[in-house]
């Protein structure tokens, strides 16, 4: 398989590839829909591009690359740059080259990336939106409350960020209305969207993070790996007799660990289990808070994707079965 290494731009992207006889090639493409194509078009069928996952710059790419069934898998920056050790220099060629050679070291760990439906995509950029809105909105209010300490105020820019603050909020409503239609309007969507609201705990804003985060559960498909995602999965910490136990990542999406903390905080209070399960380690067992919250995120995470895996709504009175009649068949 012939391994293209793809360095994306807003204008153009650099392409790095062995030609027939093993020697290190470079092209440049014009990031608009004809060149892509024609670029597309020249490449053997079982070939597999390999880009940095650099958000709108690759979609068209992406869409284009799809609908010709040639594969394509976007890896994020990170795990790129530490996959190749101390490396010098920098520039659009070698870090295409850099990608590329990425892809052909990992060649049997590339998953294909495919573009979303047209509901999720336009969810996506309905909930960037939102999320700009909202950005917005709190600079709005901390400045707002800042000026309850000038002893002079403006009228004309304290009606003026009045009328923002309606604005916005009005604005934020719509995006959201917007999001609750395109998600009952699909089949598929809504019915992720009622079993993810089952769970105590878990609002409708953190179900559409997790929808659009997840792609709709299947991207990211299981409990363990949506919670790599979000920063909040436990991983040992130990070399030689040193062991300094378990800690989660701080590389995770921000966004989705604060939703899901906010998820674990309402649970402790309206889900039977977590509320117990709150007492045992934070009353009795004296755990930290914080650590509490996070296993309880962890659990509601896990019960969700069971909830998902099942096609289930989530049923307070159903008891789960002992694991030891499991072991025992």
């Amino acid at each position: 398989m012939q391994i293209y290494g793809i360095d994306l731009a807003s204008e153009k992207f650099d392409v790095s590839f062995l030609d027939n006889d093993g020697v290190a090639k470079h092209i440049v493409v014009k990031n608009v829909r004809p060149q892509i194509e024609k670029f597309l078009d020249k490449l053997p069928h079982d070939c597999r591009i390999v880009a940095e996952h650099t958000g709108v710059y690759g979609d068209l790419l992406l869409k284009l690359a799809d609908i010709r069934g040639i594969s394509i898998s976007y890896v994020s920056g990170y795990e790129i740059r530490h996959s190749t050790g101390l490396v010098r220099g920098k520039s659009d060629p070698i870090d295409a080259a850099r990608i590329r050679e990425y892809g052909e070291r990992y060649k049997d760990k590339l998953e294909d990336t495919h573009f979303p439906s047209e509901t999720m995509y336009e969810l996506k950029e309905l909930y960037a939106t939102r999320r700009l809105l909202v950005q917005q909105r709190k600079q709005l209010q901390a400045m707002l409350k800042g000026d309850d300490h000038r002893p002079d105020k403006s009228v004309t820019a304290q009606n003026i960020k009045q009328e923002m603050m309606h604005q916005l909020s009005a604005q934020i409503i719509a995006l959201e209305n917007k999001m609750e239609e395109l998600i009952d309007n699909d089949e598929e969507l809504s019915k992720t969207a009622a079993i993810t609201r089952s769970v105590p705990g878990i609002g409708a804003v953190t179900t559409t993070e997790l929808i659009i985060k997840t792609d709709n559960f299947k991207r990211v498909s299981t409990a363990k790996k949506c919670a790599t995602l979000a920063g909040i999965a436990p991983f040992p910490n130990s070399t030689g007799k040193s062991d300094k136990g378990s800690h989660i990542s701080h590389m995770g999406d921000r966004q989705l660990k604060t939703l899901l903390f906010l998820c674990a905080r309402s649970a402790v209070v309206h889900f039977e289990k977590m509320r117990i399960y709150k007492m045992k380690k934070y009353d009795v067992e004296h755990k930290h808070m914080f650590v509490v919250l996070n296993n309880v995120a962890n659990r509601l995470l896990k019960i969700l994707y069971s909830l998902i895996k099942k096609g289930e709504m989530y049923n307070p009175m159903h008891i789960p079965q002992d694991p030891r009649l499991k072991m025992s068949v």
